[in-house]
């Protein structure tokens, strides 16, 4: 059989794939043990909401039928919940969807993509995918988004900005203050993407706020996600807020029918019940205090987070650190792919009960014990 590699192209044939969380599954199978915690992949440890449960429910006898190809019932509802129109909402299959329509959308070859790192890994690969793109800024020295410096970054030749906010894997985040400073900067055909996948689970009174910028900055959109506090992780829907002009041209280079008719239902019934929203949050914060409380106890070094998840590190190297996690059924993320160093890693809350098996597994791995 022919090479077929030397057919592809040679950024795309640069590329290692994208390694997502170990399945708990796995872990079962490898190792043999039956009770295994999950705290790699930011997912809410709850399932959905009632409502989107029996939305789904209604639509399984309809699933010979294709989604409505315009998501107009969920359109309509997440409008009517921001208090915008239908025009400026953008729906796809997952986030990850919406960010490669984005920069197949805006992007040619020769121009340039900018974003932070380390940040997302997604922004760089589909940079590298699409004709080498991308261009990273590094965080400053407080692990956040260093915006007079992606400012600068800015030239002729920029058409699109990615700033995760809160930023994942760090958990750290930029000011209102600061992404006006920074849109002040930025020429208004070059568009702006705020990435909040985890905007629900923020409590800090001066973070950026999309709904009070948008009307300076019509070249600054909200990118946003079901699959955190709303708990639809596995129905991979995501959504854009942004003005009628690029919602409109968006629509132009999607796929047809790229939101499922399950996923549609379970938004829409959901952003409806956006009053349990504000109980997740509260719920996630408690929940973060006693992590951070109790990894710091350990002797951790944990960051500040505006997430459901913790960027750690380990004062010391200790060998096969996560493999050993694992035989005591804790997968937590190592951060090496990430560029945050070998020792740390990424966890996310989960129930109270699973945060105490984490905490008593992570004491046990740390102190050099075996599982009794």
């Amino acid at each position: 059989m022919a090479d077929l590699s030397a057919r592809v192209r040679a950024e795309v044939r640069e590329l290692k794939p994208y390694q997502a969380g170990k399945p708990i599954e796995d872990v079962q199978r490898e190792l043999g043990i039956s009770r295994v915690v999950k705290l790699a992949s930011n997912e809410y440890p709850e399932g959905p909401f009632p409502e989107a449960i029996e939305a789904i429910e209604r639509e399984l006898g309809q699933l010979n039928r294709y989604p409505d190809p315009g998501s107009y019932e969920l359109g309509h509802a997440v409008a009517e919940v921001y208090g915008i129109t239908p025009e400026e909402v953008f729906f796809g299959n997952g986030n990850n969807e919406i960010l490669e329509l984005l920069i197949h959308l805006l992007a040619e070859p020769g121009q340039e993509v900018l974003y932070a790192t380390p940040s997302f890994p997604i922004y760089g690969l589909i940079c590298q995918t699409h004709y080498k793109v991308g261009r990273a800024v590094p965080l400053d020295a407080n692990w956040v988004h260093d915006l007079p410096a992606m400012a600068e970054a800015v030239n002729e030749r920029t058409r699109l900005v990615f700033i995760c906010n809160p930023n994942n894997p760090t958990g750290t985040y930029v000011t209102g203050e600061q992404v006006a400073a920074f849109m002040d900067r930025v020429p208004s055909d070059v568009v702006v993407v705020l990435d909040e996948p985890y905007v629900e689970f923020v409590t800090a009174e001066d973070y950026a706020d999309w709904f009070s910028l948008r009307d300076s900055y019509p070249n600054l959109v909200s990118l946003r996600s079901f699959s955190k506090t709303y708990s639809l992780a596995g129905l991979r829907i995501g959504y854009l807020l942004g003005s009628e002009e690029i919602v409109s041209l968006l629509h132009r280079v999607r796929q047809p029918f790229n939101v499922n008719r399950l996923a549609q239902a379970a938004a829409a019934a959901s952003i409806r019940a956006r009053e349990r929203v504000a109980q997740r949050r509260r719920e996630n914060r408690r929940r973060m205090d006693h992590l951070q409380k109790g990894m710091q106890e350990l002797g951790v070094e944990v960051l500040p987070s505006q997430t459901n998840f913790f960027l750690a590190m380990v004062e010391k190297e200790i060998p096969d650190f996560f493999d050993r996690l694992l035989h005591e059924g804790v997968i937590v993320r190592p951060m090496q792919q990430f560029g945050t160093g070998e020792r740390s890693f990424r966890v996310n809350t989960g129930t109270d009960e699973e945060n105490e098996f984490f905490l008593r597994a992570l004491g046990r791995v740390l102190r050099g014990e075996d599982r009794s």
